[in-house]
């Protein structure tokens, strides 16, 4: 892979930038300017889809805001793969992805997006585990989103990440929850009242988002909310689909509301 233009964005820190304390470190460039920046790297290496040493190559300019966008990117390749059914390559992306939400918290533990992304790649990971690994990551998606909410109440990832926790915590199978009480002696308390409250929420901080409205068709589909889960439904399919995460989503809501 040529070398790739780093130094002339001067929206990326140098790595020495992340020795500072909280206290000294610069202020961080907003999300859209990051992106911004990620896409003009990606456009210079002229690679599509993105690919893994692009990625690799782009994180070595250790910027949170970069760091977060790779790892929703290694998060979006594992999905593709899954999609594909390429098991071994899912499980690489998916540490991939892991292994950047955490040098992103390293980077600004005061990042809500960091913490946000981190707990998506956790619950990312989960569905990968048997189990006894699912219960084991369930504890860090909770505790991983609730820091971003409260840095930053309205993060709509980490609501739609806490929202996804209560739907599936509170529809454990008999042998997930026992499993759960033997390694914790008790779960959280989840209910698909408080999923809807978080996923409506996400709504509201991010209209635009598909994938929040199918999650929240599904959790009012589960609730047996038929004509809000419609709603919710119809309200997703007017949106387009932009990522591989969507196309899932979109489909899993489809089957929960309608049947099909």
């Amino acid at each position: 892979m040529k070398r790739l233009p780093l130094l002339s964005l001067p929206l990326l820190f140098a790595a020495s930038s992340l020795l500072a304390s909280p206290a000294e470190a610069p202020p961080q460039p907003s999300f859209a300017q990051s992106e911004k920046a990620l896409q003009s790297l990606l456009a210079t290496e002229q690679h599509q889809p993105v690919d893994d040493e692009v990625l690799r190559g782009i994180a070595k300019e250790y910027n949170t805001e970069i760091l977060c966008l790779i790892a929703k990117q290694y998060a979006d390749l594992a999905t593709k793969t899954h999609d594909a059914g390429n098991a071994s390559r899912e499980k690489y992306y998916t540490d991939c992805a892991l292994g950047y939400a955490v040098r992103a918290c390293a980077a600004n533990p005061r990042n809500p997006l960091a913490h946000a992304l981190l707990s998506y790649c956790y619950s990312r990971s989960a569905k990968l585990e048997g189990p006894s690994g699912k219960m084991r990551y369930a504890r860090f998606v909770k505790s991983e989103a609730e820091k971003a909410i409260s840095l930053d109440p309205r993060q709509d990832i980490a609501l739609h990440v806490l929202g996804a926790w209560h739907y599936t915590v509170a529809r454990l199978n008999p042998v997930l929850r026992e499993i759960a009480q033997t390694l914790y002696g008790s779960l959280p308390k989840a209910s698909l009242e408080s999923s809807a409250d978080y996923l409506r929420r996400a709504v509201n901080a991010k209209p635009d988002s598909l994938m929040h409205r199918a999650a929240l068709a599904m959790t009012y589909a589960a609730m047996g909310q038929k004509e809000k889960a419609r709603q919710a439904l119809a309200a997703a399919e007017a949106l387009p689909v932009k990522t591989s995460s969507d196309r899932l989503l979109l489909r899993e809501a489809q089957r929960a509301v309608t049947g099909k």
